[in-house]
């Protein structure tokens, strides 16, 4: 995503359709889809982080102010706690809800 940002459009028109309101929406329907994974205190918190850097990129949609780093180390904290949760269960060796040994 932090290619894309601040405003997530697609300048070489392959994605006519990707803006800001796009992808942050794949990203919750993604967050919902790994939910039970989570736990409802991480999921919550990812979604607060992911509104939090949603507003600061759409305050700086030229990439002139600053808000779009701000929103990038938002997305970077992100990933952080979804390492975070992800390292436990590949060394756990847990299964996922298809039974398959891949700790995501």
């Amino acid at each position: 995503m932090i290619l894309w940002a601040p405003a997530f459009v697609d300048d070489l028109g392959d994605f006519p359709d990707r803006n800001i309101d796009s992808e942050f929406h794949r990203l919750t329907a993604g967050l919902g889809v790994v939910r039970k994974k989570l736990g409802e205190k991480r999921y919550a918190a990812l979604l607060d982080l992911s509104a939090r850097a949603k507003t600061l990129f759409a305050a700086d949609q030229d990439d002139t102010n600053g808000k779009t780093d701000e929103g990038c180390v938002l997305l970077f904290e992100m990933e952080d706690v979804l390492k975070n949760e992800r390292s436990p269960r590949v060394q756990a060796e847990m299964p996922d809800d298809e039974d398959e040994f891949t700790g995501d």
